[in-house]
C-alpha cells in the first residue's frame, strides 16, 4: 500500500492515519469513509479542513453523526487488523482521479474530500449531505481556495 501512496501528501497521509485511529477509537470492524472524514477534520492543517470550515462544518458535528449513524455497525475484535473498506479504497481511487482531472501531481487532503462525496452511497457523503453540501459546491470552493493559494500546501512529498 506505502507505493499507492507515494503522491499522497504527508497531510493526506496523516488523515488516513487518524481515519484509522477514530476506527480503532470506535471500535469498528474497518476504515469506512466517515472515519477518512474524521481524519480530514482532525488534520487541522489540510485544505479539506479548510473547506469544511467554510460551510461551518466541525468536527464535533460530524463526529455525532458518524455515531450516530453507525450504531449497528460491526464492532471488531482487538485483534483483528483494521482494513480500509471497499467504499474507502474506491475514494481513494476518486481522490487521485480528482488530482488528475485538477492537473495536479500530488493527492492532498482536498483531492480525498471530493474523492468521499463521489461516493454517493457511502456514509460520509450522506453525512455531510445532511449538513447541506454536495460535490459540486465542495469542488467549486476547493478550486477556488486553490487558485486564490489562500491555503497552500507546500510540502506534497515525501519521497
Amino acid at each position: 500500500m506505502t507505493n499507492k501512496l507515494e503522491r499522497f501528501t504527508q497531510r493526506a497521509r496523516r488523515a488516513l492515519s487518524l481515519a484509522q485511529e477514530s476506527a480503532e477509537a470506535l471500535e469498528h470492524g474497518n476504515i469506512g469513509t466517515e472515519h477518512l472524514l474524521l481524519g480530514l477534520m482532525r488534520e487541522t492543517d489540510g485544505v479539506a479542513n479548510r473547506v469544511l470550515g467554510d460551510f461551518n462544518v466541525t468536527a464535533d458535528q460530524i463526529e455525532a453523526l458518524v455515531k450516530e449513524m453507525s450504531q449497528a455497525g460491526i464492532r471488531r475484535s482487538p485483534t483483528a487488523p483494521l482494513e480500509l473498506s471497499i467504499r474507502t479504497r474506491r475514494a481513494l481511487e476518486l481522490a487521485v482521479d480528482e488530482a488528475r482531472l485538477m492537473g495536479h501531481d500530488y493527492v492532498g487532503t482536498e483531492h480525498l474530500l471530493l474523492g468521499i462525496l463521489r461516493q454517493n452511497d457511502s456514509t460520509a457523503a450522506n453525512i455531510l449531505r445532511r449538513l447541506g453540501l454536495d460535490l459540486e459546491r465542495v469542488r467549486q470552493t476547493t478550486r477556488s481556495m486553490i487558485l486564490l493559494k489562500s491555503v497552500p500546501e507546500p510540502e506534497t512529498f515525501n519521497r
